[in-house]
């Protein structure tokens, strides 16, 4: 067991404490919550004490004690991430491979669509077809949501990183 499956287990009663968990900080957390529980300060052992009704409380107590810290963590986890795109979309701006992949992507949906529409289709092979057209659809929007951004999420995620600077 790791402290990603910990922190699931602990969000259940605590969820920006098992956010905390689940992810770069997740050790120093996970030390926190032994020590809070005195337990050793493994995964295995937080794990087992975390499930109990008695132990939500306590996560809850914990999380609420030591808000400032975890809204720190998780602004520094969003931020790693933020920097982690912008880089690697500042690495590829100029490299031809990111545009030939949209395209050919673009042009492998527009096959698609147009053979659906004009190929009748077995009825045995019609659950690959729906699998090989989502995973098509699938890589289609990540390329578009490469260019022009992932989501409305991301943009609000990058304005509360700014408003805390």
């Amino acid at each position: 067991m790791d402290w990603k499956e910990v922190g699931k287990k602990v969000a259940v009663a605590a969820p920006a404490l098992g956010m905390a968990m689940a992810g770069p900080g997740g050790a120093a957390v996970g030390a926190m919550v032994a020590a809070a529980f005195g337990v050793e300060g493994n995964p295995d052992s937080v794990a087992s004490i975390v499930s109990s009704p008695d132990a939500a409380v306590r996560l809850r107590e914990l999380e609420l004690r030591n808000a400032e810290v975890l809204a720190s963590l998780a602004v520094q986890q969003l931020q790693a991430e933020l920097n982690d795109v912008q880089n690697a979309r500042a690495i590829h701006r100029d490299h031809w491979m990111p545009s030939a992949l949209t395209i050919a992507l673009a042009a492998m949906v527009a096959g698609m669509v147009a053979a659906l529409m004009l190929i009748d289709t077995p009825k045995s092979n019609e659950s690959v077809i729906y699998l090989i057209a989502g995973q098509l659809i699938g890589a289609f929007a990540t390329a578009v949501a490469y260019w022009l951004g992932s989501s409305r999420g991301s943009v609000n995620k990058q304005r509360a990183l700014e408003a805390r600077q």
